[in-house]
């Protein structure tokens, strides 16, 4: 029958190593939330930006702003 039972500086040893490896992975976890929540602010920028782009492209697509259909549009001299 074999001996399963650890002596106890294996236990400890085994112990050091399990605290070791969960203080890592609360690191990273917290190194990953902050990403997350700087990544999360510039999406929210970047959708307000594009809102933004969409509604001007809207209002000088009414009013066409100025642009002329290129059909209607002289050729230049140089043809």
């Amino acid at each position: 029958m074999p001996n399963n039972e650890n002596t106890a500086p294996e236990q400890q040893e085994r112990i050091n190593e399990l605290e070791s490896r969960l203080a890592f992975l609360e690191n990273t976890v917290d190194d990953l939330n902050s990403e997350l929540a700087e990544l999360s602010q510039q999406f929210t920028l970047a959708k307000r930006a594009m809102q933004m782009m969409h509604q001007k492209l809207e209002q000088m697509g009414g009013d066409q702003a100025g642009i002329k259909n290129p059909a209607d549009e002289t050729p230049p001299p140089h043809y």
